[in-house]
């Protein structure tokens, strides 16, 4: 018996969906009910009301942006318009840049100088290369230092050799260099101190990085021509390089060394022609001690550089009149900033002598400069007494206020007197000092002296305002006789206070 089995057709999944899909499309749409229609129109409301793309939006408003398609979609019962929150805009800050020290900017003004520089050319190149080798022999180093020294004496090339790679560092290797020959040494100064004299090399030439220690090594050389030429270089850098020489502690000793010369300050153990040499070395670190304490800026740091001021005041009065005079202003430079006063007084020792050794001396203007250093040390409240105590100081202030033919010289010791008077503590001392009281009452009656006449009352009244302090204590006392404890023709007085009263003793009417 055979048995037949109905085959159907076999559909799939992709097919089953079509058809569905089909169905679907011939069924009858439904209308849609006012409900649905609220809700569209609601929708649609909040979808214009949203911003758009290229707008800003905040975080919470983009978060909750709804559609028509959503279901989750709310019908719109109540609207309300609600602000629009702006975005929160950020402050930027600008950002501090912390300013750069001395050092900072030394080091990259000597990068942007070494940058800057021009390559020499073959001859001049294979000189520096006999400079700095040091396999090369004595001859041909010194061949090349003179060959270079030439150069340099010739103006046009100053400016263009020290532009040049290698000129500079070259001649600053072999000064440092101990094993260098006095010849050598001779040379390489000579031509650095060429190419220090043209004013568009100060700056650069003190740039280069061995410069300093080379100028500070041949200051304190034995040899005195070397000294010279090294002293000579210094004072030409100086004018444009205050701040840097002031702080470089190595160029400041050296500087010292060459003021004292030895440790007595003179010059008699040398000979004829070395102690000419070394007293010009001497007058060119002068000079340029006195142009560095003109600005302002420099002269806290040279007057707490030790080696300096005990350098000035051990020479004093040791020199000849040309020295003593540049001594002595450099001296009262530093007097003129207020911060110095209390330092100068009390850690630079016998400097108030030195002041009064030359006022009472005979040279005008070495007088001068003392007095007015004196006058600016007075300004300090914390000085006054200190000076005032110095031996011979008020004796010799007041000689010079009596001075008629030195009319400067007695304003200052004028000035100087009054700044003492104004501490309380002076009254003692100055109105025992012999002749202080009588010079000033002379000058007081003297209606002639015009700007004196006006100080020396000033002085006197601060005096006599000190006594009547002193002496007026604003307390009474019982003055009278007194029988018995009970008081008989007692009288209570007023201590202090002027009563232009006479008295007597037993006097018959």
């Amino acid at each position: 018996m055979s048995t037949s089995i109905s085959q159907e057709k076999v559909i799939s999944p992709s097919q089953m969906k079509l058809k569905q899909r089909s169905r679907y499309s011939q069924m009858r749409k439904i209308p849609p009910s006012p409900k649905d229609n609220r809700k569209k129109a609601s929708n649609a409301a909040s979808s214009d009301r949203s911003p758009r793309k290229d707008e800003v939006r905040s975080p919470r408003a983009s978060t909750r942006r709804t559609s028509s398609s959503s279901p989750r979609s709310s019908p719109a019962i109540h609207t309300t318009t609600s602000p629009r929150i702006e975005p929160a805009v950020q402050k930027i800050e600008p950002v501090v840049q912390k300013p750069k020290d001395a050092d900072e900017l030394q080091t990259e003004l000597q990068q942007q100088m070494l940058a800057s520089l021009k390559e020499p050319d073959a001859s001049l190149k294979a000189l520096l290369d006999v400079l700095t080798d040091p396999s090369a022999t004595h001859h041909r180093r010194v061949n090349a230092c003179g060959a270079i020294k030439t150069l340099t004496l010739k103006k046009t090339n100053q400016i263009p050799l020290v532009r040049t790679a290698g000129v500079v560092s070259s001649l600053t290797t072999v000064l440092c260099t101990v094993a260098a020959t006095e010849e050598e040494r001779t040379r390489c100064i000579n031509a650095l101190m060429q190419l220090c004299i043209p004013e568009e090399n100060w700056k650069i030439v003190y740039l280069f990085p061995h410069t300093a220690e080379a100028l500070a090594r041949n200051m304190a050389d034995k040899y005195p021509q070397i000294r010279y030429a090294a002293c000579l270089s210094t004072s030409f850098l100086a004018k444009k390089n205050r701040k840097e020489m002031a702080s470089n502690r190595i160029l400041m000793y050296a500087i010292a060394r060459v003021i004292e010369v030895d440790k007595n300050g003179n010059l008699e153990k040398k000979s004829a022609k070395d102690k000419k040499v070394l007293i010009a070395a001497r007058l060119c670190t002068l000079k340029m001690l006195l142009h560095l304490s003109k600005d302002k800026d420099v002269s806290p740091k040279l007057a707490r550089m030790e080696s300096i001021t005990t350098a000035l005041v051990t020479v004093a009065n040791h020199m000849e009149k040309d020295a003593n005079i540049l001594c002595m202003a450099t001296l009262t430079n530093l007097t003129r900033h207020p911060d110095n006063l209390n330092h100068l007084m009390f850690k630079v020792p016998k400097l108030a002598s030195i002041f009064v050794t030359n006022v009472e001396g005979s040279e005008v203007e070495c007088g001068k400069c003392a007095l007015y250093a004196l006058q600016n040390l007075s300004c300090d409240s914390n000085c006054r007494q200190e000076l005032a105590n110095t031996a011979n100081l008020l004796g010799s202030v007041t000689k010079a206020a009596f001075k008629h033919d030195c009319p400067e010289q007695q304003l200052s010791a004028l000035h100087t007197l009054k700044n003492l008077s104004d501490d309380p503590f002076n009254l003692v001392t100055m109105t025992n000092t012999p002749g202080c009281t009588a010079t000033l009452l002379a000058l007081a009656n003297n209606s002639g002296s015009g700007m004196a006449q006006y100080l020396a009352c000033d002085t006197l009244a601060t005096l006599s305002h000190w006594l009547l302090t002193l002496s007026a204590r604003k307390n009474t006392k019982l003055m009278g006789d007194e029988k018995d404890g009970a008081e008989s023709g007692a009288k209570r007085v007023e201590m202090g206070r002027r009563t232009f009263e006479t008295s007597t003793y037993q006097m018959w009417s």
